[in-house]
């Protein structure tokens, strides 16, 4: 399955970010084992090439792969009917959030989903509550997905889980 349009570039930004990175990784990490490369301590290249690597493999591996998972999720399931409140967050309003709440109160999200932010203006629908069609990966029980009249919301990996709680 291939990924929608508005995931496409999100997964090959997040590519190209972990190559670069990796490599600056992998730069470190030879400066740090070359002695005539470097005139101090290797100490600090190493230390940042163990930090560096596996969170360059993470954005090359599991960020394409939850997003071609929950792209799979959408075309494959049924919605949950939500009623979902998006903020901005008042830092750098670049980070999007989502209060989401269920009619019944048998399913909620622990906390406000982070999501990707769309092309579409968020402006417009900040603040107000609104009805929405939650995607939860059967498998994980994490939310993938929130449909919006105005378009899809992708969570930022890896989602909430959605935990059944026994209401009385």
């Amino acid at each position: 399955m291939s990924l929608p349009p508005e995931l496409r570039r999100h997964c090959l930004l997040a590519i190209a970010m972990s190559l670069l990175v990796g490599g600056a990784g992998v730069g470190a990490l030879f400066v740090a084992i070359s002695p005539e490369l470097s005139s101090g301590s290797p100490v600090p290249f190493v230390l940042f090439a163990i930090v560096i690597i596996p969170l360059a493999a993470y954005w090359l591996f599991c960020v394409p792969r939850w997003y071609r998972r929950a792209a799979h999720v959408v075309g494959s399931t049924s919605p949950m009917a939500a009623v979902a409140t998006f903020t901005l967050d008042t830092i750098d309003s670049t980070s999007l959030y989502a209060a989401v709440s269920l009619p019944q109160s048998s399913v909620t999200p622990p906390k406000p989903v982070t999501l990707l932010c769309p092309r579409w203006n968020v402006r417009s629908v900040l603040g107000s509550a609104l009805s929405v069609q939650l995607y939860v990966d059967p498998a994980s029980r994490r939310l993938v997905a929130i449909s919006t009249e105005h378009g899809m919301l992708w969570c930022i990996p890896p989602g909430q889980v959605v935990q059944a709680s026994h209401a009385a």
